[in-house]
């Protein structure tokens, strides 16, 4: 063996080993963490277990924790328990992979785990009569971007994991939410008008909160359920004495590696409210004359006087929060005292949070009127049955395309059947990188990848016979095989591309997940085929006692 041909065997082993890894996530057992409340009964802990009495699942009790493990625990199961009694908390913990590669595991679509979809769009029409004027497709991005922080922060009100919330185009956008049970109250919260308004902070009593909270809560999470939140925060109140005056909120902060508004630590308000969101009329990012990133805005006349109130010299030092729907979203400080009508919000932030914060404060100036385009809910149990049908179908073509292969090429097919298999862990792998979420669209657009990857072989396969009809050497027709095949290959795989291109573009939902899926496929069996499937046969052709090739 050259050194050339051992470089790429280490580089062919070594990608397969990493593709192996990164698909454990999703196709090896996973784990999921259900932390029962100090109140469950032993009747609320039956109908826990009874509902993994089938499925191949095993439970390990330790005390107030159970662990499911199993290959089928989606995010629709996970917020399905939180809605049981007896449970203060479910989370599936991350596979030893995810934590040392950083690896994802591919997600089911709502067609395979069940829930919710909604499609939604803002009221352009209500939108331009306020505003008085015709809005431009710049002004309508805005706006989609600025329902998308709105729609973020009443989401996580339901304490839904994983949801997906994403724009389609510059005007619509597309909320995913996994084994959601309460369809009525998600249209209703997502349907109103946002609340903003800014409130004075008591830095003693939020000082007061923070102690106790550090001493109390340090090594505990934060519950998702609103109800467990308000109850914790008057538990606070209580201890330090909160005057009526005076409200605790907590302060919410994103997570930069899933990009969720998670509640951090409580923060003491004034009850007053300061300034009304209404009272601002236009927010932007700028830089200041230290060339900082900060947020700019003005504000209406009537605003300008409350502005004025609120940061006058005795408040100086204070911080003025930025309230969303109940969440103190930013607490900057005061500086100085804001008579004109515009100010500067600072911070150290970088682009990214300057333009999240500008999207909350226009929520409050221009309230985005959300109305529902689409909607669709899918039971878990129908899930379930898509997922069996959807694997019986992908599981019955391989099983097709293998036996083909096998009878009509022997040894070739043989390798061909080996290189399908590489080529389903490759795209696999891929997807996982992406964070793919997958659908029976996607599973159709898997097989048919793998489908035209026997394609490839076949024409290389005949490629070759005929190098071999012609007297060729074994190694001659493989080589002339395989440089023949790839611009047949190239050229009609190019036209799936463009058409998987096409379909992801202008497609929206399932469609793009058919795409996506074709797309990476194509591109995988294309490398198997010309690059893995090569190197078997040329090291094949080393063997110079081969008199025949088994084709």
């Amino acid at each position: 063996m050259t050194k050339g041909m051992l470089y790429k065997t280490i580089f062919i082993l070594s990608i397969i080993v990493i593709s192996v890894l990164l698909i454990l996530p999703t196709m090896g057992t996973k784990q999921m963490e259900i932390r029962l409340a100090d109140s469950a009964t032993a009747e609320n802990i039956e109908t826990i277990k009874n509902k993994f009495s089938g499925g191949g699942y095993t439970l390990t009790e330790n005390g107030m924790v159970i662990i499911v493990s199993g290959t089928n625990i989606t995010d629709a199961i996970m917020n399905e328990l939180k809605n049981f009694q007896g449970i203060s908390d479910v989370k599936i913990l991350k596979h030893w992979v995810e934590r040392v590669f950083l690896a994802k595991k591919i997600n089911l679509g709502l067609d395979l785990q069940g829930g919710m979809y909604l499609s939604l769009q803002a009221n352009f029409a209500g939108i331009e009569q306020k505003l008085g004027r015709t809005l431009t497709e710049a002004d309508k991005t805005e706006i989609t971007q600025q329902a998308l922080e709105l729609l973020r922060n009443r989401i996580d009100k339901f304490g839904v994991s994983e949801p997906s919330i994403r724009p389609r185009g510059n005007e619509a956008i597309e909320i995913q939410l996994p084994g959601v049970k309460d369809p009525a109250g998600v249209k209703k919260a997502i349907g109103t008008t946002g609340s903003l308004e800014y409130r004075l902070v008591d830095d003693k009593y939020s000082d007061a909160a923070s102690v106790w909270f550090k001493e109390n809560f340090r090594d505990k999470q934060i519950p998702d359920d609103p109800v467990q939140q308000k109850m914790l925060l008057a538990e606070i109140s209580k201890t330090i004495a909160l005057p009526d005056t005076m409200e605790l909120l907590f302060y919410w902060e994103r997570d930069k590696n899933t990009g969720t508004v998670k509640p951090a630590y409580p923060i003491a308000l004034l009850r007053e409210i300061a300034v009304k969101g209404t009272d601002i009329k236009e927010a932007v990012v700028d830089r200041d004359e230290m060339q900082q990133i900060v947020v700019s805005f003005k504000t209406t006349p009537e605003g300008a006087s409350k502005f004025a109130q609120a940061t006058a010299p005795e408040n100086k030092g204070k911080r003025l929060a930025i309230v969303l729907d109940e969440k103190v979203r930013n607490a900057p400080h005061i500086n100085e005292t804001i008579s004109s009508g515009s100010g500067n919000i600072s911070g150290g932030f970088s682009y990214d949070e300057a333009m999240t914060l500008a999207r909350i404060i226009k929520e409050g100036a221009l309230p985005v009127d959300l109305k529902i385009v689409e909607e669709r809910t899918v039971g878990p149990s129908l899930g379930q049955d898509s997922i069996e049908a959807g694997v019986k179908a992908f599981a019955i073509g391989l099983l097709g395309i293998f036996l083909f292969a096998l009878v009509y090429y022997k040894l070739g097919g043989l390798i061909a059947d080996i290189g399908l298999i590489i080529n389903i862990i490759f795209t696999l792998a891929i997807l996982s990188l992406l964070g793919f979420t997958i659908t029976l669209p996607g599973i159709a657009g898997f097989l048919l990848s793998v489908a035209m990857a026997v394609d490839a072989n076949v024409i290389i396969y005949e490629r070759i016979k005929e190098e071999l009809r012609k007297g060729k050497s074994i190694r001659i027709a493989i080589i002339n095989g395989f440089d023949r095949a790839f611009w047949t290959i190239f050229d009609s795989n190019l036209t799936t591309l463009l058409a998987a291109f096409i379909l992801f573009q202008y497609g929206t939902g399932p469609i793009r997940g058919f795409a996506v899926t074709l797309f990476v496929g194509i591109i995988v069996s294309m490398f198997v085929a010309l690059y893995v499937t090569r190197f078997v046969y040329e090291l094949i052709s080393l063997n110079k006692k081969m008199n025949k090739l088994s084709l």
